[in-house]
């Protein structure tokens, strides 16, 4: 009992200090694409901390504008098929000191949304202990939007965040993943000088802010009716036929229809990170 007072105690000091320093941290996000599937994606994301702020983004969407720049000042076409696509789908903004986060999100075709949210993360800090690039990190659990979850935080880097949306343990999180092992963040490298601007992505668009509820709703209404707003257009301007490549006259009715039936599969099955 004397020894867990003393394990907690060195944690509670820890997490008292505050240090004023930026950091980017590199990690590798994994993911089942669908439910139940054996199907694994990895991508580039990072977490930029500047004080007692930091923004997690993926690198997909920087990789992509690259290539389309390239492309235009080449004067090639854009493949925008072949470009990465962005499977973190949101840029995280967290004031660590009010504790609030900023969702902003792009994975909507005609608008980008953002919301702000206080999380609550009840963390249970365990001894069990191993070492991350080269730094001694120890296992706590949590629970939040649906999943339950394992971290692995370093008290040598007392600096109280995470990757996604992730903060409130007494060192950086270097690993978290949830119990089901379908979304996995894994830190494989960490600057203390490199700096990364994210502000462009974010101020090129305009963000229409809401609340996380009516998002999570907007979200539940676009998987059962993706297709929604073309459908609509197509019966306002009663556009019901076009003619294909070959000169065939094509039921848009029918087309659509089957179309968004597709999809709708589709998005029953696929792995959101918040149930």
């Amino acid at each position: 009992m004397k020894n867990k007072i003393i394990f907690f105690m060195f944690f509670l000091c820890i997490s008292s200090i505050v240090v004023a320093q930026s950091f980017v941290v590199q990690y590798t996000y994994s993911k089942h694409i669908m439910r139940d599937s054996t199907k694994i994606i990895s991508q580039n994301t990072f977490l930029n901390i500047e004080e007692n702020h930091s923004t997690f983004f993926s690198e997909a969407p920087y990789l992509a504008d690259s290539i389309i720049a390239s492309d235009q000042k080449l004067g090639k076409k854009v493949n925008f098929k072949a470009l990465p696509g962005d499977i973190l789908g949101c840029y995280i903004h967290k004031n660590l000191s009010s504790k609030e986060i900023i969702y902003y999100s792009d994975e909507f075709d005609e608008h980008e949304f953002k919301y702000s949210e206080n999380p609550k993360f009840n963390w249970k800090i365990n001894k069990k202990s191993k070492e991350i690039l080269g730094y001694k990190v120890y296992l706590a659990t949590t629970t939040y939007a649906g999943r339950d979850y394992e971290a692995y935080f370093t008290p040598e880097i007392p600096l109280q965040d995470g990757p996604y949306k992730f903060f409130g343990l007494p060192g950086l999180i270097l690993e978290i993943f949830d119990k089901k092992n379908d979304h996995h963040f894994l830190a494989t490298g960490i600057s203390k000088e490199k700096k990364i601007s994210i502000n462009d992505p974010i101020t090129k668009k305009k963000f229409i802010e809401t609340s996380k509820p009516k998002f999570m709703e907007m979200r539940k209404s676009h998987a059962e009716a993706p297709l929604k707003r073309i459908i609509e257009m197509m019966h306002t301007h009663q556009i019901y036929e076009k003619k294909d490549a070959n000169g065939n006259i094509v039921d848009m009715r029918k087309v659509l229809g089957e179309t968004q039936k597709k999809m709708i599969e589709e998005y029953k099955k696929e792995n959101k990170i918040e149930l």
